[in-house]
Parts: C-alpha cells; structure tokens; sequence
C-alpha cells in the first residue's frame, strides 16, 4: 500500500481505536457513511463538513472538441462532476504542515 493514501481501512482503524467498536461494527459504520454520502450527491445534495470543506455535484456542457490526431471534431457529452472546496481549517492545516515539494 502506498505511503500517500488514506483508505477505507484506515478510517475503519480509526474508528476502532477511537469509538472503541469492534472490527465488524467499524466497517459496517465506514461503509455506511460512504453510502450516505455517495447517495446524497447522486440526489444532487451538497456535502458540507465544517473546517474541513464541502462536495457538491455540477454538471458540465456538452461541447465539440477536435482530435489533435486528425483534426476531427469530436462531441464530448454533458456529464456530472464532483466539485470539492476546502474549508478554512484544512487550508490552514495544509499552510502551517506543508513539506517542501
């Protein structure tokens, strides 16, 4: 496993340790929030976490582009996309524990 993800187990080790549930009630609860969240975007509803940002859906135009190979245009369909802002505190957080890049 890669150093720079944080995944689904993780948050369910950090529920474990935290809440002191066991395994089985911590990835049920894990999976729940997942599922709650993924439906309420799918509705069309905006995510909002107070300091640490907000997910909200937004469709995009259908548009014509044009295939650098050929030339030809080609139609790229309307579609939804997920659109997530930052709050103050993770802002904060990412200024005051950057690494140099």
């Amino acid at each position: 496993m890669s150093e720079n993800k944080f995944t689904r187990t993780q948050i369910q080790e950090i529920i474990i340790s935290g809440a002191g549930l066991d395994v089985h009630k911590a990835t049920e609860l894990a999976g729940q929030i997942i599922k709650a969240m993924t439906a309420a975007l799918a509705a069309g509803k905006m995510i909002e976490l107070r300091g640490f940002g907000s997910l909200e859906v937004r469709g995009r135009k259908a548009t014509t582009k044009r295939n650098p190979q050929t030339g030809e245009p080609v139609i790229v369909p309307a579609r939804r996309r997920v659109l997530f802002r930052p709050g103050q505190a993770l802002k904060a957080a990412l200024r005051r524990f950057s690494p140099e890049v």
